[in-house]
């Protein structure tokens, strides 16, 4: 396990994926879900990817929750509590109406196999 010091340099800011989640928005990046459709797994969290980032995001109930856990494509890791200790979880960055879009392309998301 990574000492503290070494952990706060891999630290995967909550704004930098709540913007991947804006490009996805817009059109720039494209969602998929790994192993079963976001309303299949529907309480639990469901694996996502995006851009080469690894993310496990909380389903409640078809409603995007929290980020529970991220993987940048460079290595860098983040959790739940990383950002909810600093005021930063990339879901509560967005607005209610990009969280509101951001369950309607996780329903239409691609499923793909376990990678």
């Amino acid at each position: 396990m990574a000492e503290p010091s070494d952990r706060k340099s891999a630290f995967i800011p909550g704004a930098e994926i709540a913007e991947l989640f804006r490009r996805a928005l817009r059109g720039e990046a494209k969602i998929f879900t790994v192993g079963g459709s976001w309303t299949e797994i529907y309480a639990a969290n469901v694996e996502v990817r995006i851009d080469g980032y690894k993310l496990a995001i909380f389903n409640d109930c078809n409603q995007v929750d929290y980020v529970d856990r991220a993987i940048a494509p460079d290595g860098r890791e983040s959790e739940f509590d990383d950002w909810w200790f600093a005021h930063d979880e990339p879901v509560d960055l967005l607005t209610d109406e990009e969280q509101d879009r951001l369950e309607t392309l996780m329903e239409a998301a691609q499923v793909i196999s376990e990678d």
